[in-house]
This record gives structure tokens, sequence and C-alpha cells, in this order.
């Protein structure tokens, strides 16, 4: 009786909000047999989310990745984890021909002083640093160790807070009995089990959030990133400049407003939806469709929607 009893039960649904992970609101959602096996899942989540966060807050000064940054010149022992970033950071710099770039950061600093003046930054200035970020930023060693080569400050967040996503979601799946799991971090998700959910895709032109979407997207077993201007940059004089910058220029990219981007893992869509607000409109669908299990949608100035070959199955019905 007690057997047939549990499997009459309605699955455990938990939701929980935290807002500790790269300085981003996290939601994670499981659906289990139980309330304990939920939980137990939630529990496993949370402390992937509280040790990987020790490891690459670029917010915290005493993350491996701030102190790795902190001893240039010098070859350290790193954790696994942080080495795949590099490493996953080293694969998109080249597979993008340097449209993600994790220089792009010393060139936003660039910009955020200049605007804090309230002018253009320096064309010398900005010049410098494109260059100087074109040289090699660290060397993973064949031991496992890491040498950074610059004091510029240097950002993998993008990809990072995507790692951690897919790492708690993960952790959270594999415990027993749990039959669903979503974790969304400020609009970057991975789904795993369940039937998947289909997401909002914002209008870029707008920072409302009452806003009528532009379509929807069906998520399941995959992940989802958008990359935009509507909700960060700079204002100098009138004018609005986006906080994405070409790493290739060290200018604002203001002809793609809008990229969302669906991939297997949420670290794919992360560095996928950076690049293609960066790539012109043929090369960053190419780039999509090349990108196994990966579907692109980016919208340009005038609200042109351009999408790649896999995108149209994942909206249709």
């Amino acid at each position: 009786m007690n057997r047939l009893r549990a499997l009459l039960q309605p699955p455990y649904r938990l939701r929980s909000v935290y807002e500790r992970l790269l300085g981003t609101e996290v939601e994670l959602q499981v659906v289990a047999a139980s309330r304990r096996t939920a939980e137990a899942a939630e529990q496993a989540a949370l402390e992937e989310l509280e040790r990987l966060n020790g490891l690459l807050n670029r917010f915290d000064p005493q993350s491996e990745w701030r102190r790795l940054l902190a001893r240039p010149d010098e070859a350290q022992a790193v954790s696994a984890d942080l080495r795949a970033v590099l490493e996953l950071a080293e694969h998109w710099q080249h597979a993008t021909d340097g449209a993600f770039h994790p220089g792009a950061d010393a060139l936003g600093a660039v910009w955020s002083r200049a605007a804090g003046r309230g002018h253009l930054p320096d064309p010398a200035e900005l010049a410098e640093v494109v260059i100087a970020i074109q040289g090699p930023l660290w060397t993973v060693h064949s031991d496992g160790r890491v040498t950074v080569h610059t004091l510029l400050p240097l950002g993998a967040n993008a990809l990072a807070k995507g790692y951690v996503v897919d790492q708690m979601a993960e952790r959270a799946f594999a415990q027993a009995e749990v039959q669903a799991v979503l974790v969304n971090a400020g609009g970057d998700l991975r789904t795993l089990g369940g039937r998947g959910l289909q997401v909002a895709v914002a209008d870029p032109f707008t920072a409302r959030d009452d806003a009528s979407p532009l379509t929807r997207v069906q998520v399941q077993n995959a992940a989802l990133a958008t990359s935009g201007q509507a909700h960060r940059g700079w204002h100098v004089g009138q004018r609005w400049y986006s906080h994405l910058l070409d790493p290739r220029t060290g200018q604002p990219v203001m002809e793609v407003p809008g990229v969302t981007v669906v991939a297997p893992l949420a670290v794919t869509a992360d560095a996928l939806a950076t690049a293609l607000s960066v790539l012109n409109v043929a090369a960053g669908l190419a780039l999509a469709d090349r990108t196994p299990g990966a579907a692109a949608l980016i919208v340009t100035e005038g609200g042109i929607q351009h999408t790649s070959r896999r995108w149209a199955a994942l909206t249709s019905g």
C-alpha cells in the first residue's frame, strides 16, 4: 500500500531565488518525487554555487580568479574549474576570430572612465589597449599551472556564469528521484529533464519588463542566453553607447541590439550570444550553424530578425 501511495503521489515542485551568483540573481526550480529529494537537489546545487562563486567571482578580491590576476608573470596552480573556464575562453576567442575576448573588460574600463568625465575615450588610448589585448593574455602550462601575462583587467564573467549554471543544473539533476531542473541566472538558463519550457524573447529596443516579447522559443534539455543593449551602456552627451564592445576596434557595437542563443550548454550559449553581437550577421549565423545543437536569433537595427538554420524548429507551434 505504501508503494502504491508513492506511485500516486504528485511530484513535489520547489522554487527558490538567491542573489549570490557573480552579482546576479539566481532562480532554481526542481521537480522531484518528494520534498525531501527536491531539497537534497537544491542543497547540492547551492553547494556547487558557493564553491564555484569562490573560484570565479570577479567582484570578490579573494576569489581564485582575482588572485590569479593579481600575480602576473608567475606560474600559479589553479583549480580544475578555473582552468576549464580559461581554456573555454581561449577556444571561443579563436573560434570567433576575436569577437569573443576576455580582454574586452580592459576596453570597458577605458569607456567607463571617459564616460564618467563626460566625453568619448581618447582614440590613442583605445588603440593602445586594443593592441595590448591581441597578444597572449595567459598561458595554460602542460602541468596545469597558469601564467597571466598582463596587468590589464580581464573578464570571463559571461563564460563563468554559464559554467556555474551548467554545474548547478547537472549537480541537482544527478540527485536521486529528480525529474527536472531549471537554473536561471539573470536570464541565462539551463534546463534538464521534464518537458522544458517556453521562454519569451524580450524586445531589445526597450528596457520595459512589461513589453510584448518578440517571440517565444522552446528550451528543453538545453540552455538559453541573451545579449543586448537595452539595460547597460554609457551616456555620453546626448547619445547612448552600448556596453558591448568590439574587441578588435574598441568601439561599441550598435548594429545588433539583441541576440538570443539556444545551445546544449549555458557556457556555449553565453559565448555565442556575446560573439554574435559583434560579428556581422552572416558570420554570426554561420557560426551558430556550425556549432552542434545551437540556434540563434539576431535582431539588427530597424527590428529586422535574422535566424540560424535550427531556430525555426524551436519556435514552431
